[in-house]
């Protein structure tokens, strides 16, 4: 008999989402009072984005992220970690910006 799985408080990442997340391989551009950033956006969904970052950004801080075709949007840095930044924006991306913003970005085939 296998031993039981312990129960570790956390579910995985995917099944904490609110929604489906859209692969892409994208470069954008995030200002905060500390600076710019460049982002290598990973995926994206209306309500928020995974990107890789060199720059050190930490939980917490408040970007302004250059987007096609939605021009700027308001996020928050949720959580880094390894060069990789979760954002959740501060207003959801209606769904007609947020297929027309899509057809800007490259599709990634990987997740990584």
């Amino acid at each position: 008999m296998k031993p039981a799985k312990k129960e570790t408080g956390r579910s995985a990442p995917s099944t904490q989402r609110r929604v489906t997340r859209d692969l892409v391989d994208f470069k954008a551009r995030a200002t905060s009072r500390g600076g710019t950033y460049g982002l290598q956006i990973v995926n994206i969904s209306p309500l928020g984005l995974m990107a890789r970052v060199e720059s050190p950004l930490s939980a917490g801080d408040h970007l302004l992220i250059e987007l096609p075709h939605v021009r700027s949007i308001e996020s928050v840095v949720r959580w880094a970690e390894d060069g990789r930044i979760g954002v959740e924006f501060a207003r959801g991306i209606d769904a007609d910006h947020y297929a027309m913003m899509l057809t800007f970005m490259p599709q990634r085939q990987t997740s990584w």
